[in-house]
């Protein structure tokens, strides 16, 4: 069987279509930062050959990431193909003892942007995360997946069996995809009728529309935060939610799940009806009933509890990090 190396698409570098040595740096002179790339495949259905694709990951507090006491968390962004810059501010709610891995997975951010949408899968991307778990060399890692993020995570804890993560969070995560794109076109709708009919007629109607659903449920901060207004200006454009809208949780049919912990905002457009499923699963489920399983809602937050009360959201990720260390 061939095998191929791509690049396509890649967002502004160039230089990671070929081998190159990690670098270090600092964001804003917060905690220091490694950068490398991890190699994945896919299989091309239509020629029957092995593509290569790279996926550029980012680990803070890189001396500390086979630390024993405190192991490190691997945090997976939303979307799909929201690149994860726009949770690096999470980082630094974090002492230096432990690490912190961000990537972009394979469409998006600093990663191969492959055009070709058979080359995206929920399960293709739960094979990308293991193989960035095996580059890196962990051995006990938590996990953290924001939005669309938290689906990949939960399979991917579905699918291990090595019991190497010690414990997940499910942030702003919907059971049904279905659901949650319901609940949004509801809120939406909301608005909608609440606006005056001089307003209905404007030609910016659908822009005050959204403008109105994103300070509810998706960031009430006054302003919306740099690194998020950067991620979804530079979003990627091949795989989104379209592509993922059947998705639906199912709990394990054998192993235990590690314990868990769903966050989510008090106004967040992933409301308690996208989350139902996630209660089912861990309350219901022969497999999961005796797994830890806990909620939290973050008040006056919507879908970026990390940006929009970072130090609450911080303080939750970190104790439940801690108590699940060993």
């Amino acid at each position: 069987m061939a095998t191929a190396f791509h690049t396509p698409g890649l967002a502004g570098n160039a230089a990671f279509g070929r081998p190159r040595a990690s670098s270090f740096g600092r964001l804003n002179f917060g905690p220091r930062f490694k950068e490398d790339v991890v190699t994945v495949t896919r299989a091309d259905p239509s020629t029957g050959e092995t593509n290569e694709y790279s996926m550029f990951y980012r680990v803070y507090n890189p001396s500390s990431l086979h630390s024993a006491e405190s192991p490190p968390l691997v945090v997976l962004h939303g979307g799909p193909s929201l690149p994860s810059s726009y949770l690096y501010p999470l980082a630094h709610q974090f002492s230096t003892s432990r690490a912190i891995v961000f990537y972009d997975q394979l469409g998006c951010g600093q990663s191969s942007q492959p055009e070709d949408r058979c080359m995206y899968s929920i399960e293709s991307a739960v094979s990308d995360l293991q193989q960035l778990i095996e580059t890196l060399g962990l051995s006990k890692f938590h996990l953290l997946g924001h939005s669309f993020g938290g689906i990949i995570a939960y399979e991917y804890t579905k699918a291990d069996q090595s019991g190497r993560c010690l414990s997940l969070i499910l942030d702003s995560t919907p059971s049904s995809m279905k659901t949650s794109l319901d609940e949004s076109s509801r809120i939406e709708d909301e608005i909608k009728s609440e606006l005056s009919l001089e307003e209905s007629k404007s030609e910016d109607f659908d822009r005050l529309v959204h403008d109105m659903w994103r300070k509810r449920s998706e960031c009430r901060l006054q302003e919306m935060p740099d690194p998020l207004v950067t991620a979804i200006e530079t979003r990627g454009t091949t795989f989104g939610p379209e592509e993922v809208s059947d998705y639906v949780a199912h709990p394990p049919r054998e192993h235990s799940l590690p314990p868990t912990l769903l966050i989510r905002g008090q106004y967040d457009f992933i409301t308690e009806k996208c989350v139902e499923g996630w209660r089912e699963i861990f309350t219901a489920c022969s497999c999961a009933k005796t797994t830890a399983y806990r909620e939290e809602e973050m008040r006056n937050c919507a879908h970026y509890c990390h940006l929009e009360d970072a130090q609450s959201f911080g303080d939750l990720v970190k104790s439940h990090c801690f108590i699940n260390d060993y």
